[in-house]
């Protein structure tokens, strides 16, 4: 009995260290619970957001061969949240997300002049649904090297942010590649604001097999059509090329080799059942309308220079030239047809559906002049060569997709900044169509175009 109360007494007299060890665990537990999310928290502020907002007002006066017409008071609409984030000191992520709208969602070009929607039918003329422009990951591997990941920056490059108000908006030159990617790139900086870039991307994949059979044909093994992916292999040096004292400089030296441009086969079988073969019947089909085509590869080689504040002057400018040469053509009839495939893009019934083999180029630049902070005028200048295709998209900024164009365009405009947010821009565009604007780098086929648009655009940038 003696023991019993002995252990009994202990019991008691350790009861309330019990006690507080368990409130002391129960504190530390609602610390750590406090910091985890207080770490949250401090993770998701990383993430800054930034707003792109334009909305223009257009009048198009169009001339085709001789035929006039009127499309005036066409409003259009582009909205933009990018978004950035410093996730530790190796690695940032940036992001943007896109929607554009244009004239109650109606294709803003006809037939003769829009381009197919390569990436993921996200034009001019997409509709209100929000898509993903880009979405990447920079991880900086040491002071020299770094790997980019995801969503590529490859639209609104330089070429496009003197005209726009704007810096840099991508990485890569606009005459060179303006369209969506998905892949990675390797960046050597050997020495400062200087770079070499080598990159691989994804630019159109199909999803569909058949028309019926749903997603999943990138994952398919045997062989067909649907399998034809279009790759983007690129490399770029860029250095400065003029003294600082001069003001901001930069030269660009660009290589990008496209294989396998496929485009999707319901596009190419309806083109081709309207197609006469020169005996009086029709070119029928039997592609599935979900299928994509790979009707060749193209290698593209460009040179962009451009200066900003030249001598503190105030004036800015650019200058981009491209070459471009198909390497290669498919017999994208296919075995469903019996129609042998010319030995030159001429024989073919209207050329226009042939992958044209012969050399182009194409010449832009740009002049800017600011007159203090509050007004700048500009002027740009496109040549397109007969056989020209520009891997290029049509945008908010840039509706008639002038780097597309087999002929030669001109534009004026004038900037009335109202702050460092927000201006208006009001631009006059002539563009003189030679040859018809081609879906895919295809032989030329003669026309007599003249489209001008007088344009109104207010812009608000919050970064």
């Amino acid at each position: 009995m003696k023991t019993k109360g002995i252990l009994l007494a202990s019991m008691l007299a350790l009861s309330p260290i019990v006690a507080a060890e368990k409130s002391l665990q129960q504190q530390i537990d609602e610390l750590s619970d406090r910091v985890d999310y207080n770490e949250l928290q401090a993770t998701l502020n990383k993430v800054k957001f930034g707003l792109d907002f334009n909305t223009s007002m257009n009048n198009f006066f169009v001339n085709n061969n001789g035929n006039s017409s009127t499309q005036a008071n066409k409003w259009l609409m582009g909205l933009y949240l990018n978004m950035n984030a410093d996730i530790t000191k190796y690695a940032k992520f940036t992001g943007r997300l896109a929607m554009t709208k244009a004239f109650g969602d109606q294709s803003l070009m006809s037939s003769n002049s829009s381009m197919i929607p390569i990436d993921a039918g996200k034009y001019v003329g997409g509709g209100s649904a929000v898509y993903v422009e880009r979405a990447y990951v920079d991880l900086f591997l040491g002071n020299y090297w770094a790997l980019t990941v995801g969503r590529l920056p490859g639209t609104e490059g330089p070429g496009y942010n003197l005209r726009n108000g704007a810096a840099r908006m991508s990485t890569y030159p606009a005459l060179l590649a303006n369209a969506l990617g998905d892949g990675g790139v390797v960046t050597f900086k050997p020495y400062t604001n200087a770079a070499l870039r080598v990159g691989f991307a994804k630019v159109y994949q199909p999803l569909y097999e058949t028309e019926n059979s749903g997603a999943g044909s990138i994952f398919r093994e045997s062989g067909g059509y649907s399998q034809a992916d279009m790759n983007l292999m690129f490399a770029t040096f860029e250095t400065p090329f003029l003294p600082k004292s001069a003001g901001k400089s930069l030269a660009m030296l660009s290589y990008a080799y496209v294989s396998n441009y496929s485009l999707p086969g319901a596009n190419i079988s309806n083109a081709l059942n309207n197609i006469n073969d020169g005996s009086g019947s029709s070119l029928a089909l039997s592609l599935p309308r979900s299928d994509s085509i790979n009707l060749g590869d193209i290698a593209y080689t460009n040179l962009h220079l451009e200066s900003y504040n030249l001598l503190g002057s105030g004036l800015n400018w650019f200058a981009s030239f491209s070459w471009a040469n198909t390497t290669k053509r498919e017999n994208f009839f296919g075995p469903t047809t019996s129609l042998p495939i010319p030995d030159e893009p001429a024989a073919s019934p209207t050329g226009s559906l042939i992958f044209d083999l012969a050399s182009s180029y194409a010449l832009h630049v740009g002049v800017r002049y600011d007159f203090g902070s509050h007004f700048k005028l500009g002027y740009e200048y496109f040549h397109g060569s007969k056989n020209w295709y520009g891997f290029s998209r049509v945008s908010a900024n840039d509706p008639l997709n002038i780097r597309n164009t087999r002929g030669d365009v001109r534009d004026v405009y004038a900037i009335f900044q109202l702050d460092q947010f927000q201006f208006f821009r009001l631009s006059y565009t002539h563009l003189k169509r030679n040859y018809k604007t081609p879906d895919s780098p295809s032989a030329p086929v003669a026309t007599d175009i003249t489209t001008r648009n007088l344009s109104l655009a207010y812009i608000l940038r919050l970064r």
